[in-house]
């Protein structure tokens, strides 16, 4: 019998024993994550109960608040201002007098205009009484023989009233024409004074008693973003107050709405009528109720880049949806930002367990169900309402019964655990406790003992 040279012989101990320690590890790792096997005592998989209780789905949002009775108020009568009531802050009520500019000229005018109106009026009256030259005719009169072959004159008929067709359709024009001036003039006189449309708080005036001020010609104030007619008419006497302009803003807290951007995916959850919470990004405590009033179907995009020298960039499709605050909005500013998030699913005395707990998609939703024994065994669940933190579970299991979560390998390892190998190769901490971690370091220990000895 040939006798092997003690380094060779140390070297092939060394090999047998470490094929049996790698194979008792990856015995010990598989039984562990056998489904229907013995939880081991050392494990670091989490157990849970299923309970009973409510389950949400939520997106999130971010946007600003906003009223709609906000306005941007403007003069409809350009002017010279005579007065100016009030300043910013001054809470005003509807119809409360705010400015008015010089009337002298809009005056003059509507006094010409009623003076055109009166003489059309007494035109047309003519006209309908048809006072018109008599037409002449050869038988002016007539007469008649009596008894005694005198001969007695009859009295002439007058002529009867004829009214030319022409001459009234003429008329009638006139007189609109003159009560559309009166009524424009009419309208000039009452736009040199401004008053408040809605109740609300003066954020800004944009000038003094003494400055000119333009006209709308129109419509003098606008709500919920722009004041209407401010553009070019306007330059010399607005100013903006957040996203309102005009020669006086006004803003009211009274149904406050907010409008919140959602990602392209979250905003196909998101549906008219769904409940939602609005938080004041500067006041994090305060916690406003609110309900969906709508959903753009127009994206608002963003672009973005992807980082310095990648030469690449990307964009952020998202969509606008608007709210309607149902809390108490009084002590509300406009502009405020705030994040929101919307209800888009529940259930209240639900099943549900963790969302870590269910793996699979669609149809195919499974758990593992920890057994009296402490051994596991994958049962299919029915999964209703995915939420944020738990899912519901309408069919596949009963209350108080146990879920194990899996333990996620951590980020970057092999797919080992704590990315080491199972028994403490290559320098990681063993998952199976010391008696794996100690079969790795006698293994070591032997392949160089064993060289030495």
């Amino acid at each position: 019998m040939k006798v092997l040279p003690r380094r060779h012989r140390a070297a092939l101990i060394n090999s047998v024993l470490g094929v049996v320690v790698l194979a008792g590890i990856g015995g010990a790792y598989a039984a562990v994550h056998d489904d229907g096997s013995k939880s081991t005592g050392s494990g670091t998989a989490r157990v849970a109960t299923v309970t009973k209780g409510t389950v949400l789905a939520t997106v999130s949002g971010s946007g600003s608040l906003a009223s709609p009775s906000d306005a941007g108020l403007n003069f409809t009568t350009g002017g010279t201002l005579t007065q100016v009531d009030v300043k910013p802050g001054d809470k005003v009520k509807k119809g409360q007098v705010l400015a008015k500019v010089d009337a002298t000229d809009a005056k003059e005018t509507l006094q010409q205009d009623e003076a055109s109106l009166t003489a059309a009026e007494a035109n047309l009256t003519k006209v309908e009484a048809g006072e018109l030259p008599a037409s002449s005719g050869s038988s002016g009169s007539s007469s008649s023989s009596g008894r005694d072959g005198s001969v007695a004159a009859s009295p002439t008929p007058s002529p009867t009233p004829t009214v030319d067709a022409a001459q009234l359709a003429q008329a009638q024009a006139q007189l609109t024409q003159a009560q559309n001036a009166v009524d424009a003039a009419q309208r000039a006189v009452d736009g040199t004074t401004l008053k408040a449309p809605v109740a609300g708080t003066v954020a800004s005036v944009a000038s003094a008693k003494g400055d000119t001020v333009s006209g709308t010609g129109g419509s003098g104030s606008g709500s919920g973003g722009s004041a209407s007619g401010s553009s070019s008419s306007t330059n010399s006497s607005s100013t903006s107050s957040g996203s309102l302009s005009g020669f006086i803003v006004l803003t009211n807290p009274a149904g406050m709405q907010v409008t919140a951007d959602f990602s392209e995916a979250d905003s196909l959850k998101v549906k008219a009528g769904q409940s939602a919470t609005v938080t004041l990004n500067a006041e994090s405590g305060t916690v406003l109720d609110a309900k969906v009033l709508s959903v753009s179907s127009l994206p608002v995009s963003s672009s973005s880049g992807s980082g310095s020298g990648s030469g690449s960039s990307g964009s952020a499709v998202q969509y606008a949806a608007t709210l309607q605050i149902t809390s108490d909005t009084s002590n509300l500013r406009t502009g405020l930002s705030a994040s929101i998030q919307v209800t888009t699913g529940s259930a209240d005395n639900a099943l549900s367990v963790p969302t870590a707990a269910v793996t699979g998609t669609g149809a195919n939703r499974t758990v593992l169900l920890v057994n009296p024994d402490g051994s596991t065994t994958r049962t299919a669940v029915t999964v209703g309402i995915e939420g944020d933190s738990t899912d519901q579970i309408t069919s596949g299991l009963t209350e108080g019964q146990q879920v194990q979560i899996p333990t996620v390998a951590s980020a970057g390892s092999n797919g080992f655990p704590s990315g080491a190998f199972p028994g403490g190769l290559g320098g990681g901490t063993s998952r199976f406790g010391g008696a794996a971690g100690t079969a790795g370091g006698a293994f070591r220990g032997t392949g160089t003992g064993g060289a030495r000895g």
